[in-house]
């Protein structure tokens, strides 16, 4: 995994907070012409599902669920906080 892009230290860090956490990246009928800067995140505990939005992989994000309006955060550290929050887990949730 490059580790050089936000969206790469955002999964990382979730990853290692919540290790139960699922990530998936969504799939294009043409890679590199369509745009798949769109990744889903679940997780057994949470609640929902959590999508976060950036074509470039890159802050800022556009962080979306079901459950309350999208947000724009600009940092992989703001984008942890509140896909942890969307997803209703805790420090304690692992």
């Amino acid at each position: 995994m490059r580790m050089n892009r936000d969206i790469d230290q955002l999964i990382s860090a979730l990853q290692s907070t919540y290790p139960a956490i699922a990530v998936e990246q969504l799939r294009v009928r043409h890679p590199g012409a369509d745009d798949d800067g769109v990744w889903f995140f679940t997780h057994p505990s949470g609640r929902g599902e959590v999508q976060v939005e950036s074509s470039t992989g890159q802050a800022p994000f556009i962080v979306e669920s079901d459950c309350e309006p999208p947000a724009t955060v600009g940092s992989p550290g703001e984008a942890v906080a509140l896909v942890a929050a969307r997803l209703g887990l805790s420090t304690g949730t692992a």
